[in-house]
């Protein structure tokens, strides 16, 4: 069995209930209720929704059903900020997000876009299961009243995409338009490299890209497949800007309402689905971007010398737009953190 049928294996056990423990058997009514919203198809092997349903069944096991998780997929509740003002108003109690998503409601999660930081998953696996990814968690809890359970992997790095030309080098993007996030350091990163960030949101990207509103984008592969951009888009350059995290966020006041034992079993839940994204992310990159090549989409994938002109090009600047709007301290905390993963896994 390949590692790729092995993992889908272990990972059907655990959405049909549980590998070894078994369904729940004749669970009583749920105590508390978790509604659990999030804005991707309801599709198996994503890394974005099966996670959620290990986290259900994790979690209705753990706690021998008295807490019982309904998942609201694919925007059934909204958009990703109308599900976060619910969040933060305690009118649902889950939402499954990205950073990006996130930085209106806590601007402080910005540091974590600074191009070019990771050079490898490990390192941010390092960084983010260590203190300064702790740090954060209680942060946000304090000052959003919104918790991460633990830090999981959006598909991995973020690529761009384009229509026009491969990009091999930052003067390749010059007149450019290419869609980001609303969030200040992806605009900077992509001015810098002498483009025009053109805010879009998720749902109209594809309509975007078709209609020529905007030249190109960037997004992790597993996304770039999930939303069909090899219809709209002819080039990938596999340059590796930022790397994108996925979290569920619990309101922190209806979590600490939460006896102390069911909060031990739904950080243990959320640490497992966290887990499950990384083993999604890892093995649908690679059968992601094979289907992207099979679909005609030209892969360039840019030299250790290319890749240091892009972040020579960007750094400096995200850096300077970060310090005025996050800690500098904290920017150079994440710095350093960094580097020390770096040393210690021998990069």
């Amino acid at each position: 069995m390949n590692a790729t049928r092995t993992i889908r294996f272990l990972l059907a056990a655990l959405l049909a209930g549980g590998l070894c423990f078994g369904a729940v058997a004749s669970a009583p009514a749920a105590d508390y209720e978790m509604k659990l919203a999030h804005s991707n198809p309801e599709k198996d092997y994503s890394h974005l929704h099966s996670p959620l349903v290990v986290f259900k069944n994790e979690v209705e096991r753990r706690t021998g059903g008295h807490v019982k998780v309904s998942i609201y997929p694919n925007g059934t509740l909204g958009t990703q900020k109308a599900m976060l003002e619910q969040l933060t108003r305690g009118v649902i109690q889950a939402v499954s997000i990205s950073e990006g998503g996130l930085a209106p409601f806590y601007p402080d999660i910005a540091v974590l876009s600074i191009p070019y930081l990771f050079k490898e998953p490990d390192i941010a696996y390092e960084v983010l299961d260590g203190p300064l990814g702790d740090w954060l968690k209680e942060d946000m809890a304090k000052k959003a009243g919104i918790r991460p359970l633990a830090w999981g992997e959006d598909g991995g790095f973020r690529h761009f995409t384009d229509s026009k030309r491969m990009i091999k080098s930052p003067a390749d993007m010059r007149g450019m338009k290419i869609r980001t996030m609303p969030v200040p350091a992806h605009l900077e990163m992509v001015k810098a490299l002498g483009a025009s960030p053109t805010p879009v949101s998720w749902s109209e990207l594809y309509t975007a890209l078709q209609t020529a509103v905007a030249d190109g984008q960037e997004n992790p592969i597993a996304n770039i497949r999930i939303a069909r951009l090899d219809e709209v888009q002819k080039y990938l350059t596999l340059d590796g800007h930022l790397y994108s995290v996925v979290a569920i966020f619990v309101n922190e006041k209806w979590f600490q309402s939460l006896p102390s034992e069911y909060r031990q079993d739904i950080l243990r839940s959320g640490r497992i689905a966290a887990q499950v994204t990384r083993y999604l992310s890892r093995v649908n990159e690679s059968i992601d971007l094979a289907y992207l090549r099979s679909k005609g989409m030209q892969v360039y994938a840019p030299t250790a010398e290319e890749k240091a002109r892009f972040e020579a090009a960007t750094r400096e600047p995200v850096l300077r737009v970060l310090k005025e709007s996050v800690d500098p301290a904290l920017v150079d905390r994440v710095l350093e953190e960094t580097d020390k993963a770096e040393k210690k896994l021998g990069y």
